[in-house]
């Protein structure tokens, strides 16, 4: 149960409460009647209109505007869920409801879709078969890199409603997605498709709202969740366990404090730690938990609001880093303080929607001595149902959400239709946790959505660095009355964005845990480029829904260079992953360079064996000291003390021939001191590489 909030000294004044609800309301209405004139239906078709442009994946798109958004295709279906599948297509998943993109099962019947492949050099969706009802369901990859998505709803009819009340209608031809998982390989090619049924992809009970994670080994836990939908959790529909995919025998395992954490605890907001135990967040609890002996240790109550659904704040896992030893710090930014002990299943219980959003952010070192949050940096205002996304350069990007209210939906018309979250943000903000305490946000230079990313929206990286959003849909079934459906799919360009990007000369299709170190060569465009700031990043974007992207990382791995100051090409030594698969579990994820703040294209790539095993770990190779050669001195100093030798050496053939021997050996020397460790290295890197 959530306990009063007694401590809740909240660091904003009331007058820049004030500030911050007028500045929402500014934003709300500007751009509201900006497009006041365009009715929502017109309006989607307006977009699609402006996303009939194709441009080819793997380069910069020149219609983007840095810091900007820019509408590009239609998801199909609402995109309640999204991932990354590989570099060239995106999937996507709806709840069961009345879409008008059709899809037909095996079996021959065509009812709506609630599942695609977004084409990302097309910007087409291509209808996917789903039978089960995805109705916030969760997903993360396992080490082999299928991805697994796990629960949802009872099967339901025209506006949401469960067919078993409906006198089993079902024009859907929806099943129930409670205790269901779905299995996807990726493709290009669109011959892949999600697996269902039977006993291995069946969860032991239903699982609406569970979190999951992936484990060292690259097997996933999922935890929690209720048997039906709700706006909360109750007693009643609570499912108070956790279990592992692949299934074990094990089964369900009791976990107290998915107990006690009700009526919030929905999607509790869960992280692996390198020492192998879990961090577990929830209402204003906060424990760690060890699987070995299932014995749960409390930290200290989460201070200033409700992180979790339905307050929905934006959760991230700071970078891992070299500098910081790979030690994890968690940032949680935003939520709701509202008094969701009056809530149920069956609604809010009060008008959520005249409830401001926190604007609070909090950090958290789980692993310390003695954890305690900390105070962060407050936003620019407070914001339900943001989404943090990772950009290449360490920065992390907030956007999507409101001001005011939560997640979820009803029907009691506290304020504009059906949602209980009122004015949309329409701009985004940088968050740089690198930055000194009190500038860590900033708005420079950012521009703002014509769309509303509330309830059901969805956010992704993508591997030109720009951020994929989709989604919205705050309402039981489709419907273009405000705040309507969406199928707008978007991009958001980094400020950067058009810059000349680093290119590397190539990155290895996979990384292992320890073990000899690589290379790759890149050449600055700006003579004057400190190498030592040169960072190669690897990415997990994460299954997007509900302002969380589960299993998102930052990594940064550990480098030093070899400059050659006559050509101004750069050597990076790279390290492989750090010799522990719980920093950053097996399974794909992209890698990047950055130099100079501006990040080259992503490539996919495997950390891990590719395999659900005990991964094999290896002690960490040392890199070589950070140096910079000139060959071409070396190679004049050289020939000058060969030409110097043999003027000198005139008394006879055999001295002559002695001598010039020496000196040629002497340049060789001078070569190899120079080289002999890069061509080493290089020699490894290609190996690695081959």
């Amino acid at each position: 149960m959530i306990s009063p909030q007694d401590n809740k000294s909240r660091r904003s004044s009331s007058k820049k409460t004030f500030i911050s609800l007028l500045l929402a309301s500014s934003i709300a209405s500007t751009s509201a009647s900006a497009n006041s004139h365009i009715q929502p239906r017109d309006r989607q078709s307006r977009h699609r209109d402006l996303s009939s442009r194709h441009h080819v994946l793997g380069e910069r798109d020149s219609g983007a505007v840095p810091g900007g958004f820019k509408i590009v295709g239609d998801s199909g279906v609402s995109a309640q869920m999204m991932f990354l599948g590989t570099e060239k297509t995106v999937y996507i998943l709806d709840k069961a409801e009345n879409n008008s993109m059709q899809v037909t099962n095996s079996d021959g019947l065509t009812h709506p879709a609630w599942g695609t492949s977004y084409d990302l050099s097309s910007n087409e969706a291509s209808a996917m078969s789903v039978s089960s009802n995805t109705f916030c369901a969760a997903g993360l990859p396992v080490a082999n890199g299928s991805w697994v998505v796990f629960g949802g709803n009872q099967p339901v009819t025209y506006q949401g409603v469960a067919t078993k009340d409906a006198g089993n209608a079902n024009p859907y031809l929806n099943t129930d997605g409670g205790a269901a998982i779905r299995m996807l390989d990726p493709c290009d090619d669109g011959n892949c498709a999600w697996q269902e049924g039977g006993d291995a992809l069946t969860m032991s009970g239903k699982r609406w709202y569970p979190s999951v994670e992936i484990l060292g080994d690259g097997s996933l836990i999922v935890l929690g969740g209720d048997n039906n939908g709700g706006y909360v959790s109750t007693f009643t529909q609570n499912n108070p366990t956790y279990e592992y995919w692949p299934k074990q025998s094990s089964g369900g395992i009791h976990m107290d404090f998915l107990n006690y954490t009700v009526p919030v605890n929905l999607f509790p907001l869960t992280y692996l730690l390198p020492g192998g135990k879990l961090f577990l967040q929830a209402a204003y609890k906060t424990i760690l938990y060890d699987m070995n002996s299932r014995v749960e240790t409390p930290l200290p109550d989460m201070p200033y609001a409700v992180r979790v659904y339905p307050a929905s704040a934006a959760t991230a896992m700071l970078p891992l880093t070299p500098a910081n030893n790979y030690t994890v710090s968690l940032l949680f930014c935003g939520g709701s303080s509202a008094p969701f002990t009056k809530s149920s299943d069956g609604g809010a219980g009060f008008n959520v929607t005249a409830i401001q959003a926190d604007d609070t952010c909090v950090r958290i070192s789980p692993e310390d001595a003695n954890p305690t949050y900390t105070d962060d940096d407050s936003m620019p205002e407070g914001r339900s149902m943001g989404n943090f996304i990772w950009l290449p350069d360490g920065t992390l990007w907030m956007g999507n959400g409101v001001n005011m209210g939560t997640a979820g939906y009803g029907d009691e018309k506290y304020s504009i239709g059906q949602s209980y979250g009122q004015a949309p943000l329409y701009q985004p903000a940088i968050y740089n946790p690198s930055a000194a305490s009190g500038k860590r946000w900033s708005r420079d230079g950012l521009g703002e959505s014509i769309q509303e990313r509330m309830y059901h929206s969805t956010a992704i990286l993508l591997p030109d660095s720009s951020v994929l959003i989709s989604g919205s849909n705050p309402n039981k079934d489709v419907t273009f009355d405000q705040w309507s459906t969406s199928y707008e799919v978007e991009q958001w360009y980094p400020l950067w964005y058009n810059e000349e990007r680093p290119v590397a000369s190539s990155f290895p299709t996979s990384l292992s845990y320890g073990g000899d170190a690589w290379n790759l060569t890149y050449t600055p465009s700006d003579s004057s480029s400190d190498p030592s700031k040169a960072k190669v990043v690897v990415i997990r974007t994460g299954f997007s829904t509900h302002a969380i992207n589960f299993g998102q990382r930052y990594l940064e791995l550990e480098t030093s260079y070899t400059k050659n100051s006559d050509s101004g090409e750069i050597t990076l030594h790279v390290s492989q992953m750090p010799p522990n698969s719980n920093i950053f579990q097996p399974g794909p994820a992209m890698i990047f360079l950055t130099v100079d703040g501006v990040a080259s294209q992503g490539k996919m790539i495997m950390i891990g064996s590719g395999q659900i095993e005990t991964q094999p770990i290896s002690a960490a190779t040392v890199l070589p000291a950070s140096s910079t050669v000139s060959p071409q001195s070396s190679s004049s100093s050289s020939s000058q003390d060969s030409s110097n030798s043999t003027e000198s050496s005139v008394s006879s053939s055999n001295s002559t021939q002695n001598t010039v021997a020496k000196s040629s050996a002497s340049a060789g020397l001078t070569l190899s001191t120079a080289f002999g460790g890069l061509i080493v290295l290089l020699g490894v890197g290609l190996t690695l590489m081959v």
